[in-house]
Parts: C-alpha cells; sequence; structure tokens
C-alpha cells in the first residue's frame, strides 16, 4: 500500500487525485491504474494551478513546486497534446489561464 501525502483534490469522474509520499514513476502508475484520459486531464490541470499558487505566494524558492512539475508532467504525458487540446475543446478552455481555473475548481477547498 502506498503512503500518500495527501489529497489534492477530485476528478470529474470522482477519483482522487492524491500527492504520493514516494514520487516516482512506479508509484505514480500504481496510484492513477484506473484513470482514463479525462482523469489524468484534471490531475494535470490542479497540478498546474498548484504550481501557479505556489509560483505567486512562495515563489521560486518553494521546495514543491519540484513536486508539483515532476507529477504534472507525468499526467500531461499520459494525456499527450493532442488529447490535452480534445479536453480544452470539450470544456470551452483556450488558454492555460482557463486550464488553471479549471484546475482550481477541481482542487480540494483547502487549497483554493
Amino acid at each position: 500500500m502506498t503512503d500518500y501525502a495527501q489529497k489534492l483534490g477530485t476528478t470529474r469522474s470522482s477519483k482522487p487525485i492524491l500527492q504520493p509520499v514516494n514520487i516516482d514513476d512506479e508509484t505514480l502508475k500504481s496510484i492513477t491504474s484506473d484513470y482514463e484520459l479525462a482523469d489524468h486531464f484534471d490531475a494535470y490541470a490542479v497540478y498546474q494551478y498548484l504550481l501557479a499558487r505556489e509560483l505567486a505566494t512562495v515563489g521560486r524558492a518553494s521546495p514543491r513546486l519540484k513536486v508539483y512539475e515532476v507529477i504534472g508532467r507525468f499526467h500531461r504525458d499520459r494525456v499527450g497534446k493532442v488529447e490535452i487540446h480534445d479536453q480544452m475543446t470539450a470544456l470551452s478552455l483556450t488558454t492555460i489561464f482557463d486550464v488553471i481555473k479549471f484546475g482550481q475548481s477541481r482542487a480540494d477547498p483547502f487549497f483554493q
């Protein structure tokens, strides 16, 4: 069983978006094994929101930036560029700022 640092949000299909204690590909694949493309997009959006929030409040010196970047990249790579575009179109998102705002809506209230 993987230990989780915290639950960050929920996908549109009600799957938890988790940040594991150990951030490696094997652990990330394990906790997202039941994710569909839309779930990965939702998680990617949450991590984009958390990155933007962290940069705005703490700045580049934040130790969380690297964690958010690595996990966000993991989810982005699972979706792919074409599917990201398709998800953005389906959700009427046109810019990265829209993706960040969508990520905020998927984040748990603690992070909003």
